[in-house]
């Protein structure tokens, strides 16, 4: 009994591999043959109140018509695993006689006491299956259900994320043109009213900061596809990390007046190239910066650091918010996530693009939080060998 239940535990581990639903549909037949010694195996599921065949080990059983008062809805209706009589099964299914078929198993698939489908056995050696084969593959049969499931709801994720993102992608390139259109007007609404002190020129620069704000959004959007398509462009070449850092902490303090930010530059002149796209990492940067205002309080500093450890170099940007849950740091590089207890504006883009482009530049890009005590956020960049 042991060896039987090593073999069908060492049968269900080829189960855990990411497999398709036609992958998953012929290694559950395949180990199953191999366990009860068959030829032949198919495997039936309901879809819309009728079982079908979605998978048969020879595409002459796919020439069967399911009948309501047949083996397999028997065994579906009553969730009963049973042998089959061959001589009847042939009898009214001419066609698979060229598989020389002998003796039938059909074993309910059942998931949470439901069941789902059937999975059917055919030998051409054996008079008649025992009923230890018949129990063997009853637990088999139970592992094969949670695969197939496991599978189905993989497959409907893919689905709807894939769905997800068409329509993420129609939508950023159709806004496109009337954000280009919208931003024109308020530019000019803005140069008209900025100079004087009203309620509409607050509103104005209420107005423009918005729609800075949307079209930096699209934008991620657009980029978030070009990533998952592998067609974001990069310009690599040397480049002055330091520069990098200062022109992101000027872009912050411009766009965010209020905020102290502090930079502590320990790098010397030696060490401070890169070789990276310039506009890239800037992206990044401010992406980050961006992420530690919303989640830091209005008067807390943020700090900034850049150092040296041989051979890369090293950039922290640290925040005094609220942190992360150490279980939701892995989480914050999917994209699209949002946490329900910290939850602030944003698509939750930024950290996804952040990670494909450090990770362009053979970097590394890790969190470090502690809930009630603040984030850190750590880039790792090699340095650039310049030669004499």
């Amino acid at each position: 009994m042991d060896s039987i239940l090593t073999k069908i535990n060492e049968a269900s581990l080829k189960f855990l591999t990411p497999l398709s639903s036609d992958e998953m549909y012929k290694t559950i037949v395949e180990e199953g043959r191999k366990l009860i010694d068959a030829e032949h195996g198919s495997i039936f599921l309901e879809e819309q109140s009728k079982l079908h065949r979605v998978y048969a080990s020879s595409p002459l059983f796919f020439k069967v018509h399911i009948t309501n008062d047949g083996y397999v809805y028997k065994a579906f209706k009553d969730n009963t695993s049973f042998v089959g009589n061959a001589a009847t099964l042939l009898k009214r299914y001419p066609r698979i006689d060229k598989l020389g078929i002998k003796s039938v198993i059909f074993v309910p698939l059942s998931y949470k006491k439901e069941t789902i489908g059937v999975l059917a056995m055919y030998s051409t050696k054996k008079e008649q299956f025992s009923k230890k084969e018949i129990n063997i593959l009853k637990l088999f049969g139970s592992m094969a259900s949670l695969a197939i499931k496991k599978t189905q709801l993989y497959d409907e994720t893919k689905q709807a994320l894939d769905i997800r993102d068409r329509f993420i992608s129609l939508a950023s390139h159709e806004l496109r043109t009337p954000l280009t259109s919208i931003n024109g007007y308020i530019q000019l609404l803005y140069s008209r009213l900025t100079k004087t002190d009203t309620v509409e020129a607050k509103w104005v620069k209420e107005l423009q900061s918005e729609s800075v704000r949307l079209t930096n959004l699209v934008k991620e959007l657009l980029e978030i596809n070009r990533v998952k398509a592998g067609e974001l462009q990069f310009t690599l070449r040397e480049c002055n990390f330091r520069e990098v850092v200062e022109r992101a902490v000027e872009r912050y303090t411009f766009s965010f007046p209020e905020r102290k930010i502090i930079l502590e530059n320990k790098l010397t002149n030696q060490h401070e190239m890169v070789i990276g796209d310039f506009d890239k990492l800037l992206q990044v940067l401010s992406s980050v910066l961006s992420n530690a205002t919303k989640f830091s309080p209005p008067k807390s500093p943020i700090h900034v650091s850049l150092s040296y450890d041989d051979p890369s170099i090293l950039l922290q940007i640290k925040d005094a918010g609220k942190g992360i849950k150490n279980g939701d740091i892995p989480r914050i590089f999917e994209g699209f996530y949002k946490d329900l207890d910290n939850y602030h504006e944003g698509m939750g883009v930024g950290l996804l693009l952040a990670k494909h482009i450090i990770k362009y530049h053979q970097g590394t890009i890790q969190v470090r939080s502690v809930v009630g005590k603040g984030t850190i956020v750590e880039i790792q960049l090699n340095e650039a060998v310049i030669e004499a």
